[in-house]
């Protein structure tokens, strides 16, 4: 993740996505958020992130459909994404062009090290 880009972090679940928003901005990382996929998407549009935590059960469109049209889009194939989901997955391939997967049952802190791993030291704080 270079400096300015920043984690995109959606997921349905407004308490889940929050206080892993506030564990990320503590940290140092510069965080959007989107309640759904079509926000996601918009989000993405508007500025492409360093980084997207995604979510696959959500309402409009569900974290299959975000990770779909973005791997089509050339502008946002690259972005590195990470599964947040209570769902398991027993084979690499059933992840579809994401970077890993990570149990929402972890907990944020062990979130917050999967993400320093995939994305890197946030970037210095003036």
């Amino acid at each position: 993740m270079t400096p300015g880009q920043y984690i995109l972090v959606v997921d349905d679940d407004d308490d889940f996505r929050e206080t892993l928003c506030e564990v990320l901005l503590e940290a140092g990382y510069p965080v959007q958020q989107a309640e759904n996929g079509e926000v996601a998407l918009q989000r993405v549009q508007e500025e492409l992130p360093g980084i997207v935590l995604l979510d696959l059960k959500m309402p409009v469109l569900d974290g299959w459909g975000v990770m779909e049209r973005m791997r089509k889009d050339a502008r946002s194939a690259g972005v590195p994404i990470l599964i947040l989901s209570a769902y398991g997955f027993e084979w690499e391939s059933e992840l579809l062009g994401a970077q890993g997967y990570i149990p929402k049952s972890v907990g944020v802190d062990e979130i917050l090290e999967r993400v320093r791993k995939s994305a890197g030291e946030p970037p210095l704080r003036h």
